[in-house]
């Protein structure tokens, strides 16, 4: 991949591919680069000549017997001068394209600004369709992940779905600027199902997996939680509870995937801002805000309970006192209320996992600054490369791992043969 990168500046310099006739012409080409003999700057006069080999020192090791493309002067024949752009100045390293992308895309940056970016450092253009095809190259490593046999199963899972947009085409034709035929694209609206693992014996968690969606149904979950299930994540292997929100038909799956060998959870949070949204509704206008600010302090005390049974009593005496003023927020409060006590079931588990979704919620907000820099996807691959280059991200700052290496060590991760 090196001795592409230099063959491809010796192309934009000279303005022409390896192997076409080189064309003197009356108007001058002029380059930085030049000769070593009679100083001539004008391309059209240089040809290439074969290349030498030299080692090369990177930050992952060295790099021997690299080959260098060698230019000649044909006024004088002479070597020219080529100064790389990729081989910093008097330095035995390497700037690498295919590395730098990925860590600049997961860091929320555009393709049209890391284009511009090394456009500016190639001294020659560097498209964008370049670009996002260096970072689409790790699709491999999607895939694997997706895959790999999960031996050691997270105790609790929290599931989630969070919403974002990828371009699809369809058969109408239209005509660019240029007059190129193109399809005509229209954003389609995707879910991402993210599963997020807590572990008794680690401190820091990990997205197990994600799946795109067309919708939150109970089909689209099954799917997902059939690939959890046949990667390793199941009850006989350590999975003790998934908590989640009461949207979407993840319940409906959970049942008929997992029976009752797991904890079904609903997180506390989503059901006290159920209560909260009829709380408005109930009690309306500032006239009624300290009565409302009371009904919620009380009505998040009721989880204070030691017990199941202590929280069943707390919500009968919180409903007895309530309603008659907020009916709505009562019978909200009370539909489904033994789903979000669930976890009184499980012992020994950090009661932060298993009570609400709050942390997975702080992850999709991470995951959410990569949908609102990209506005929408160009194709269902590269929102799961861009997934992907996110949750790493996110494992190795949880890691304590510094992400400029561990992004560069993903492109060696594709056991790529030529340096």
């Amino acid at each position: 991949m090196t001795a592409q990168c230099l063959e491809m500046e010796v192309t934009a310099k000279l303005g022409r591919e390896k192997g076409m006739p080189r064309q003197v012409s009356e108007e001058p080409r002029e380059i930085d680069w030049k000769c070593n003999n009679c100083g001539c700057s004008d391309a059209n006069y240089f040809t290439r000549d074969g290349h030498y080999r030299r080692d090369l020192q990177t930050g992952w090791g060295p790099v021997q017997n690299l080959q260098i493309p060698m230019l000649e002067c044909q006024k004088c024949q002479h070597d020219v001068i080529c100064e790389y752009a990729i081989l910093e100045k008097n330095k035995r390293f390497w700037l690498d394209l295919n590395q730098d992308v990925l860590w600049s895309s997961s860091s929320c940056q555009s393709l049209r600004e890391i284009s511009e970016r090394w456009s500016a450092t190639l001294g020659s253009p560097v498209g964008l369709r370049t670009i996002n095809e260096r970072i689409n190259q790790i699709e491999l490593l999607v895939q694997k992940f997706h895959e790999q046999p999960i031996d050691d199963a997270p105790d609790v899972i929290q599931c989630d779905g969070i919403w974002m947009t990828v371009q699809e085409g369809n058969q109408t034709i239209q005509y660019d600027k240029r007059n190129r035929a193109r399809r005509e694209r229209k954003g389609k609206r995707v879910v991402v199902l993210v599963a997020l693992g807590f572990w008794k014996d680690r401190e820091k968690p990990e997205l197990v997996d994600w799946h795109l969606a067309s919708g939150e149904g109970h089909r689209e979950w099954e799917s997902f939680l059939n690939r959890l299930k046949k990667r390793g994540i199941r009850a006989e292997k350590g999975l003790q509870a998934v908590i989640r929100d009461g949207g979407g038909g993840l319940g409906q799956a959970l049942s008929k995937v997992y029976g009752s060998t797991v904890v079904d959870q609903r997180c506390i949070f989503h059901k006290l801002k159920n209560v909260a949204d009829k709380c408005r509704t109930d009690l309306k206008g500032d006239e009624h805000k300290e009565e409302r600010k009371q009904l919620m302090q009380q009505a998040s005390a009721v989880y204070d309970a030691e017990t199941a049974e202590q929280a069943r009593e707390s919500l009968q005496a919180w409903a007895h006192t309530w309603r008659e003023k907020a009916p709505k927020s009562v019978e909200t409060f009370e539909r489904d209320f033994d789903a979000t006590i669930a976890y009184f079931q499980l012992e020994g588990l950090t009661r932060e996992w298993i009570r609400s979704t709050s942390l997975l919620e702080r992850v999709n907000r991470q995951l959410r600054r990569k949908f609102s820099q990209a506005l929408t996807f160009g194709s269902l691959k590269g929102a799961e490369v861009a997934l992907y280059l996110q949750i790493q991200r996110l494992h190795a700052r949880w890691a304590g791992q510094c992400w400029w290496e561990t992004s560069h060590s993903l492109y060696f991760d594709l056991d790529h043969d030529d340096p």
